[in-house]
Protein backbone atom coordinates (compact mmCIF):
# COMPACT_ATOMS: atom_id res chain seq x y z
CA UNK A 1 0.00 0.00 0.00
CA UNK A 2 1.39 3.38 -0.62
CA UNK A 3 1.16 6.72 1.56
CA UNK A 4 -0.80 9.28 0.00
CA UNK A 5 0.31 12.76 -0.07
CA UNK A 6 0.75 14.89 3.08
CA UNK A 7 -2.26 17.30 3.48
CA UNK A 8 -3.88 19.13 6.53
CA UNK A 9 -6.01 17.07 9.03
CA UNK A 10 -7.84 18.12 12.24
CA UNK A 11 -7.29 15.64 15.19
CA UNK A 12 -8.88 15.81 18.81
CA UNK A 13 -7.15 17.36 21.68
CA UNK A 14 -7.24 17.76 25.61
CA UNK A 15 -6.92 20.88 24.95
CA UNK A 16 -8.93 21.26 21.79
CA UNK A 17 -8.45 20.60 18.06
CA UNK A 18 -5.42 21.21 16.28
CA UNK A 19 -4.36 20.87 12.87
CA UNK A 20 -1.36 18.53 11.83
CA UNK A 21 0.25 17.23 8.88
CA UNK A 22 -0.93 13.91 7.75
CA UNK A 23 -0.64 10.79 5.33
CA UNK A 24 -3.22 8.52 4.52
CA UNK A 25 -1.79 4.71 4.06
CA UNK A 26 -5.09 3.48 4.53
CA UNK A 27 -8.76 4.85 3.65
CA UNK A 28 -9.74 6.31 6.60
CA UNK A 29 -7.18 6.64 8.92
CA UNK A 30 -4.14 8.92 8.56
CA UNK A 31 -0.30 8.85 10.32
CA UNK A 32 0.69 12.18 11.46
CA UNK A 33 3.05 13.93 14.18
CA UNK A 34 1.58 15.25 17.54
CA UNK A 35 2.30 18.78 17.67
CA UNK A 36 5.00 20.01 20.34
CA UNK A 37 2.01 21.86 22.74
CA UNK A 38 0.47 18.37 22.83
CA UNK A 39 1.19 15.34 25.27
CA UNK A 40 4.76 16.78 25.91
CA UNK A 41 6.58 13.82 27.96
CA UNK A 42 5.23 11.05 25.67
CA UNK A 43 8.11 9.68 23.43
CA UNK A 44 5.61 8.17 21.09
CA UNK A 45 4.86 11.14 19.00
CA UNK A 46 3.47 9.95 15.80
CA UNK A 47 -0.04 8.22 15.95
CA UNK A 48 -2.42 6.62 13.80
CA UNK A 49 -5.71 8.04 13.67
CA UNK A 50 -8.62 7.70 12.02
CA UNK A 51 -10.66 9.92 9.47
CA UNK A 52 -12.89 11.77 12.31
CA UNK A 53 -9.82 13.12 13.98
CA UNK A 54 -9.86 10.71 16.93
CA UNK A 55 -6.46 8.49 17.46
CA UNK A 56 -5.96 4.80 17.07
CA UNK A 57 -2.69 3.69 18.32
CA UNK A 58 0.71 6.11 19.26
CA UNK A 59 3.86 4.62 17.76
CA UNK A 60 7.88 6.00 18.66
CA UNK A 61 8.56 6.36 14.75
CA UNK A 62 6.59 7.71 11.63
CA UNK A 63 7.65 3.73 10.04
CA UNK A 64 5.98 2.13 12.75
CA UNK A 65 2.97 4.23 12.80
CA UNK A 66 2.67 3.55 8.92
CA UNK A 67 3.16 -0.14 9.46
CA UNK A 68 0.48 0.24 11.80
CA UNK A 69 -1.81 1.34 9.97
CA UNK A 70 -1.21 -1.25 7.17
CA UNK A 71 -1.56 -4.31 9.78
CA UNK A 72 -5.03 -3.41 10.59
CA UNK A 73 -5.93 -2.25 7.03
CA UNK A 74 -8.51 -5.30 6.65
CA UNK A 75 -9.96 -5.61 9.98
CA UNK A 76 -12.22 -3.06 9.21
CA UNK A 77 -13.63 -0.21 6.69
CA UNK A 78 -12.06 2.93 8.01
CA UNK A 79 -13.63 5.24 5.69
CA UNK A 80 -16.93 4.31 7.52
CA UNK A 81 -18.12 6.70 10.92
CA UNK A 82 -17.03 5.90 14.35
CA UNK A 83 -20.03 4.49 16.01
CA UNK A 84 -20.14 1.86 13.20
CA UNK A 85 -16.38 0.79 13.63
CA UNK A 86 -16.70 0.67 17.48
CA UNK A 87 -19.45 -1.68 16.96
CA UNK A 88 -17.70 -4.02 14.68
CA UNK A 89 -14.16 -3.72 15.62
CA UNK A 90 -12.63 -5.86 18.36
CA UNK A 91 -10.45 -3.72 20.74
CA UNK A 92 -8.66 -6.71 21.59
CA UNK A 93 -7.77 -7.74 17.94
CA UNK A 94 -7.00 -4.02 16.92
CA UNK A 95 -4.26 -3.84 19.26
CA UNK A 96 -3.41 -7.45 19.22
CA UNK A 97 -2.79 -6.49 15.40
CA UNK A 98 -1.27 -2.96 15.36
CA UNK A 99 1.36 -4.04 19.10
CA UNK A 100 3.28 -5.93 16.04
CA UNK A 101 4.09 -2.99 14.44
CA UNK A 102 5.50 -1.30 17.36
CA UNK A 103 2.60 0.70 17.92
CA UNK A 104 0.60 0.89 21.28
CA UNK A 105 -2.74 2.17 22.75
CA UNK A 106 -2.86 5.80 22.59
CA UNK A 107 -3.38 5.62 26.73
CA UNK A 108 -0.26 4.44 26.99
CA UNK A 109 1.64 6.95 25.22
Amino acid sequence: MSVTTARPHTIQCQQGPETVTATSPVPGLYVYEIPGTVDQPSLLRWRVGHHSGLVIAAAMYEGDAIRGAQKIADLADWTLPVDELRRDVSPTELYDAISWASCDHPAYA
